[in-house]
């Protein structure tokens, strides 16, 4: 099961995303966006990962999205290969119309803004430890396939551009009737609280990632990468106490859930 860690230039997140893919059981590696970009056929799946892809000009992720490359990862999608975007990767698949998957660019990612008590109470780049309550059925996603509805999990974020908005009115009840909200950002209890700093950028609906209808493609704002073995877990987390510190974190359970699903699909 190869992978390929797709990198545009202002990618920085690329080897520790390789890394993690690896620790699940995944092979791989990093594949730059001027190479062939048929060359994408010879893998099982692939992963954006976070950075700041040609510096977030005019919009994160905007010309990542034209690129060649993804077109080809439009038809390898297509042929119902899984993609995972993390954070930049998130909003590259979003620009690009991969996400939502519904026949355009139907969503945004827009600047943070965090409100709490009806104030705006600041805005722009974040980054902390947030926990994600998993808002889908069992295995209907390629980056969550093993997780099971209601479980939590927790990884850091950082970013400017992860408030996911819309003007159709319409969309956010047909996201959730076909179970295409993925996570929700929640307290450590697992309650949704549409407020800063639970909501940790404004999103509607305290949406954190979303996949395509076919479940194929997700992209999520956190990064599962940043939390997949325990030395990577704060100070405080009853997970870092637990033993060895190489013993396998909850991001690692994004990139296992690719690799079933890899599996089941063939």
């Amino acid at each position: 099961m190869k992978i390929a860690v797709v990198q545009f230039p202002g990618t920085n997140c690329e080897h520790e995303t390789l890394v993690a893919a690896r620790s699940a059981g995944l092979s791989g590696e990093i594949f730059r966006w001027n190479r062939p970009a048929e060359e994408l056929s010879d893998f099982d799946g692939y992963i954006i990962p976070g950075g700041f892809s040609y510096q977030d000009r005019l919009r994160a992720g905007a010309i990542a999205s034209k690129e060649p490359v993804m077109e080809s990862l439009r038809e390898e999608a297509a042929d119902g290969k899984p993609i995972i975007g993390i954070c930049n990767g998130f909003q590259i698949l979003v620009e690009s119309g991969l996400l939502p998957g519904l026949g355009g660019v139907d969503v945004a990612l827009a600047q943070n803004v965090m409100v709490s008590k009806g104030e705006i109470v600041r805005r722009g780049f974040y980054c902390a430890w947030t926990t994600l309550r998993h808002e889908a059925p069992p295995e209907r996603c390629s980056g969550s396939f093993l997780l099971k509805k209601g479980d939590l999990v927790r990884m850091p974020l950082a970013h400017a551009e992860g408030n996911l908005v819309t003007v159709d009115e319409d969309l956010m009840e047909r996201l959730n009737e076909e179970n295409q909200v993925i996570f929700r950002y929640c307290d450590e209890g697992g309650w949704v609280e549409d407020e800063f700093p639970v909501n940790v950028n404004g999103s509607l609906e305290s949406i954190a990632a979303i996949c395509n209808p076919e479940g194929n493609v997700l992209g999520m704002m956190p990064h599962p990468e940043r939390s997949s073995f325990a030395w990577q877990l704060p100070p405080t987390d009853p997970g870092k106490s637990a033993g060895d510190m190489g013993s396998p974190g909850p991001g690692r359970r994004i990139f296992e859930s690719m690799k079933r699903y890899i599996e089941v699909r063939r």
